[in-house]
């Protein structure tokens, strides 16, 4: 059973604990979750340095990043939609019940675990997602998903909604059987997480190891159909930049090669992102029909069009293989904001 790619974004460190722990997270462990170090606000979870962390009041909280710049960032306790931990020594006065120790690898491993049992939703969600990619053929009416004879998930497809138990753990979804039902099966329970397939199979498609590509993608032309329906946060600059060069004109696989200058694993995966959460196709007829209200969908994103290949590329390599930089981009309905107080 493949484990999915989870991503770690690191808060206040200086480089050489921020190097140290980048190194410990991304460690191989068999039948265990994939950590890779990334932009804070892609993050999946956060460890943030306590010794950079000042207290507002009870909520507010303003992180020097990294330790000893000028970089201020806010966060409202109220806003985290992701686990954190703050790495001790906690600054004084501040209270939290979420701590480890940088400097212990157990304390830090122990932290991990702790984040991965805290995303089993989002686990889960990668494991059906990797078990609905598998099996195309079946993707019409509605499909309830069972183990052992408790009802785990159910997937209506004519909707494309998708409803999953709370404490269904990824083993049993990968293992479950699949049942067909009529359209009017398609009932969610409402202790069920209920959420758009888009969604589900964005969360599998950019944490797969896998080429999920279909093999036409690499031979005919590629249009963007639609902006994926997925929170705005979710893109990457890569996914950004790709959709903006096919709203402008759509290419093959060859041609987006030389364009980005990524290589064909990269450009393959990020493609792939787009096109398991309904984004592209080969159809010039569909595209054209969405062509109006997709246009109006990348506007809203605020692309920037005068960016340089060489900027993209540099912005590709450094943004999965470095310690997250001081420069946050302001991602739309992050919880982290640039901080106009001076230090």
């Amino acid at each position: 059973m493949e484990q999915p790619l989870l991503r770690l974004g690191l808060l206040g460190f200086p480089d050489d604990v921020g190097l140290r722990l980048q190194a410990l997270a991304s460690e191989a462990r068999e039948g265990w979750p994939r950590w890779r170090c990334c932009d804070p606000h892609l993050a999946d979870a956060w460890m943030i340095n306590g010794r950079a962390v000042e207290a507002l009041g009870r909520d507010e909280l303003v992180i020097v990043h990294p330790l000893g710049s000028h970089e201020r960032l806010t966060l409202h306790r109220a806003e985290v939609d992701r686990p954190l931990a703050f790495a001790s020594p906690l600054p004084e006065g501040f209270a939290s019940a979420e701590f480890f120790e940088a400097s212990d690898e157990h304390s830090v491993r122990q932290r991990l675990q702790r984040f991965e049992a805290w995303l089993r939703p989002l686990r889960s969600q990668f494991a059906l997602g990797a078990v609905i990619a598998g099996r195309k053929d079946w993707l019409r009416d509605v499909v309830h998903v069972v183990h052992e004879g408790k009802l785990l998930a159910v997937l209506d497809f004519a909707r494309w909604q998708a409803g999953i138990l709370v404490p269904a753990r990824p083993v049993e979804l990968s293992m479950a059987e699949w049942l067909p039902r009529p359209a009017t099966g398609n009932d969610i329970p409402t202790s069920f997480i209920r959420l758009p397939l888009h969604r589900l199979m964005w969360t599998y498609a950019v944490r797969t190891a896998t080429d999920v590509l279909p093999e036409r993608y690499r031979s005919k032309r590629i249009y963007l159909r639609r902006v994926p329906m997925v929170p705005a946060r979710w893109f990457g600059p890569e996914h950004l930049e790709l959709m903006r060069m096919l709203t402008h004109t759509p290419a093959t696989f060859a041609e987006l090669l030389e364009r980005t200058g990524l290589d064909q694993a990269e450009l393959a995966h990020n493609l792939a992102a787009l096109f398991h959460s309904g984004g592209l196709t080969t159809d010039p007829e569909s595209a054209r029909r969405a062509e109006g209200q997709t246009r109006l969908s990348i506007g809203l994103l605020k692309l920037d069009g005068d960016e340089t290949d060489s900027d993209l590329k540099g912005r590709f390599r450094s943004s999965d293989q470095s310690v997250p930089s001081s420069i946050l981009r302001d991602a739309l309905h992050s919880p982290l904001r640039t901080s106009n107080r001076k230090s």
